[in-house]
């Protein structure tokens, strides 16, 4: 038998669940968890369960002795547990749904405990869903494209109902995003990272500007470069990783990297040296640019190319402060409502579907 409760739980009952096979899961940001699928009379569910092992065996980062690491995966697990019940208290319809969570021991274990939290089922991530492009068939991309800006609508809308009760995502990767109802819903999961300053509910680990995922960081993360006030720091940190979003939605190509690979050095490179993020942003500046040329030319309709370009501009930008739908505002987080950028997919989608509709009806 295991010596962690947490290794061994398939065919148990943990809270009026009866636990099935581990998952395995890609989220580079939940090493420190463990999925089961779980089952009840209502349906199933999916139970994360706190890495005890991980967290007594896994190897050290240099940061953290064993106990300052095993505080703080315990910390940030229930700070994960508190944020998903707020999320669902305040109905987040594209937000994925806590459903419960708690504490327990099982006898026979040498470590017992097995701190858990069930969230509802989804078919799996939109990294798996999604199909590109083949330009072979037009009507075929086009309707490709419908349906990516309406999944992408419907996650941008689970963004702004979290900056709306003052939580900034942090992590929004093709990874973190649920798919569900035939692949025709999509909802933001992956909490695990999300930042707070609400008075109750504070984020354990905001001590650190960035531990998402950093194959699609903003370029400021690389450098550590924070705006003056926290919360609209990690807003910005969600609107580029939004508008990497729709970059890979569309081209499979990855912003970050394409910027990467177009400044003199890569930005990891970079900050390994000690750059300082103003003196090489007029190079991330210049390679962004180009960049944005360069997905262009991965959107199949002409005339949607500069509107749909124009978003992600505005989400992107490597000026943190200039993120946003283009406008005045008088504070930087207004950026973050993301209001304007939900309107604009709301409009394209209809378009594409107008265009899609006139094709197929010839």
């Amino acid at each position: 038998m295991d010596i962690f409760a947490c290794n061994d739980l398939t065919g148990k009952t943990i809270g009026g669940w009866t636990v099935g096979n581990q998952i395995a899961s890609s989220d580079k940001t939940a090493k420190y968890a463990l999925f089961y699928e779980v089952r009840n009379d209502a349906g199933s569910a999916i139970m994360k369960v706190l890495n005890y092992d991980k967290c007594h065996n896994g190897s050290l980062d240099g940061t953290h002795d064993r106990a300052s690491l095993m505080a703080r995966e315990t910390s940030a697990f229930h700070f994960e547990s508190s944020l998903a019940k707020e999320c669902t208290g305040n109905r987040m319809g594209n937000v994925i749904r806590y459903i419960d969570s708690g504490d327990i021991e099982l006898p026979d274990y040498h470590i017992k405990t097995v701190s858990y939290i069930i969230y509802e089922m989804s078919e799996g991530k939109i990294g798996d869903f999604l199909t590109f492009s083949s330009k072979t068939d037009f009507v075929v991309d086009l309707g490709l494209l419908v349906e990516k800006l309406k999944s992408l609508h419907q996650v941008t809308n689970g963004v702004r109902q979290l900056h709306a009760k003052l939580i900034a995502h942090h992590n929004i990767t093709p990874q973190t995003v649920e798919v569900f109802e035939a692949n025709t819903l999509s909802k933001v999961g992956g909490l695990q990272r999300s930042r707070t300053h609400q008075e109750l509910l504070h984020s354990p680990v905001s001590a650190r500007l960035f531990d998402g995922d950093y194959t699609f960081a903003p370029p400021e993360a690389f450098f550590n470069y924070k705006m003056s006030e926290d919360m609209s720091t990690y807003y910005q940190i969600d609107n580029y990783m939004l508008g990497n979003l729709i970059v890979y939605y569309l081209s499979m190509m990855n912003l970050t990297t394409l910027i990467s690979s177009k400044c003199p050095y890569s930005l990891s490179h970079w900050a390994s040296k000690g750059a300082d993020y103003n003196d090489v942003l007029p190079a991330i500046i210049a390679a962004f640019n180009q960049s944005i040329e360069e997905i262009k030319s991965s959107i199949c309709v002409e005339e949607l190319r500069e509107p749909i370009a124009q978003i992600i501009e505005g989400l992107c930008h490597p000026v943190p402060e200039r993120r946003g739908y283009p406008g005045r505002f008088s504070k930087p987080e207004v950026n973050a409502d993301l209001q304007r950028v939900l309107s604009k997919l709301d409009i394209l989608y209809n378009k594409a579907q107008l265009i899609l509709y006139s094709k197929t009806k010839k």
